[in-house]
């Protein structure tokens, strides 16, 4: 279901609004990525962003916020296909496409880079706590905030560092996602 809310729905804003001016995978940001920065900028993009990813599974937070991780929970390495799936496809592609390749580039285009990025980061966060069932308010605001900051800087990897391409943000999402999903079995 995520998949055809968080993908069919940019394809359908573009075929109604924009199929005249561009194709739906460059307007979306899926092409392929031209490194603008140095080496030492990608490695501290994605540094940072695996930094705050490990805030966000924090004990405290990872208790109520983990629900792909607790459905393989007890199982061992037949759950790393399912979870491969659900962090590169659901989580990477629908949430990058949605997030960084439609409201991000929309925002952008309206508002430019700082205040467009900001603006899809916050709609990232959001998006995070409405599905977030906790009874521990700080754990809400830790969620917004951990979220909201790894969304700007997938963000910031697109624009700043790969020339707008998404391509590296729903690897790193996905990669992300996995090595946590994966460290609740080791």
């Amino acid at each position: 279901m995520q998949f055809i809310v968080f993908s069919f729905s940019p394809f359908i804003w573009w075929l109604i609004k924009h199929r005249k001016q561009t194709t739906f995978f460059k307007w979306i940001g899926l092409f392929k990525p031209k490194k603008i920065v140095s080496n030492k900028g990608v490695i501290f993009a994605i540094a940072g962003y695996m930094i705050i990813l490990l805030i966000t599974h924090i004990p405290t937070i990872t208790k109520y916020t983990q629900p792909s991780a607790n459905k393989y929970s007890g199982l061992t390495f037949e759950a790393v296909i399912p979870i491969l799936i659900v962090c590169f496809i659901q989580n990477g592609v629908c949430e990058e496409v949605l997030f960084r390749g439609f409201l991000g580039k929309r925002f952008i285009a309206i508002f430019g880079v700082k205040v467009g990025n900001v603006s899809q980061a916050i709609c990232f966060g959001i998006a995070h706590v409405l599905f977030f069932s906790g009874d521990i308010m700080i754990t809400y605001i830790l969620l917004m905030i951990t979220t909201s900051v790894g969304g700007w800087m997938l963000g910031y990897f697109n624009e700043k560092i790969f020339n707008g391409s998404i391509i590296p943000s729903i690897l790193l999402h996905g990669l992300g996602n996995f090595l946590m999903n994966m460290s609740k079995f080791f």
